[in-house]
């Protein structure tokens, strides 16, 4: 599956609007312009103008103001802060850790470990659906495929890493509101368990980390 244009363009929104604030063309407390003016900037729609400006304040950058706009807060998006590891590196041993459990997972996943990968997926719908905060949900989803590989190794090196593997789902592209299409891609990879539809998952797997990185990469300059 391939990440829709969308999430390319809000992503690409979102890393100008960071790098200018890191430079001072919006400092602290300075009002950015308004999703009109944004979007005829970049002959985009106010929806993916909006999406990237929810990515910007997902990581504390600016608050948005119902009825005011959106105000810078913070030019230090504070990536390295929490990990002793460098969030790259992060995202590398988890698609290398997922990648390996959805392969034993395909054919080691027995009733009890896809019903699992089932519900972890419906509660992530259910918070796409409802509007709410994803990461959750989306740490749930994928720790539920790892599971299904019937390793305990794994499961263990997964769990290690727990803090460090939410860090990069609440600063990665769709953060804590995902969109449809990053949904499907995770549809895709639940299905990898559940369906035995492998190629699809590690396709979907691939599409995910490979943006994943090339965000963080903008990020941190």
């Amino acid at each position: 599956m391939m990440l829709d244009s969308g999430n390319t363009q809000r992503a690409r929104v979102a890393d100008d609007l960071l790098r200018e604030i890191r430079e001072g063309v919006y400092p602290v407390g300075s009002k950015l312009p308004s999703e009109r003016q944004l979007a005829e900037a970049y002959g985009l729609s106010r929806p993916v103008i909006r999406e990237a400006l929810g990515m910007l304040s997902t990581l504390d950058v600016i608050e948005i103001q119902m009825g005011r706009g959106a105000f810078v807060v913070s030019n230090d998006v504070s990536t390295e802060q929490t990990t002793p590891y460098g969030l790259l590196d992060v995202v590398d041993a988890r698609e290398v850790i997922e990648a390996g459990a959805l392969r034993l997972a395909s054919v080691r996943a027995e009733a009890p470990e896809k019903e699992a990968v089932a519900e972890a997926l419906e509660a992530l719908e259910r918070a796409v659906r409802l509007g709410e905060e994803t990461t959750a949900p989306d740490l749930g989803l994928h720790r539920s495929i790892v599971r299904a590989a019937r390793s305990p190794l794994l499961e263990k090196l997964w769990d290690d890493m727990n803090d460090e593997i939410a860090q990069t789902i609440r600063i990665s592209p769709h953060g804590r509101a995902m969109s449809q299409a990053i949904l499907a891609d995770h549809r895709a990879l639940a299905a990898g368990v559940v369906e035995g539809d492998l190629g699809g998952a590690m396709a979907a797997s691939r599409t995910l980390y490979d943006h994943h990185r090339d965000f963080l990469r903008s990020l941190l300059g």
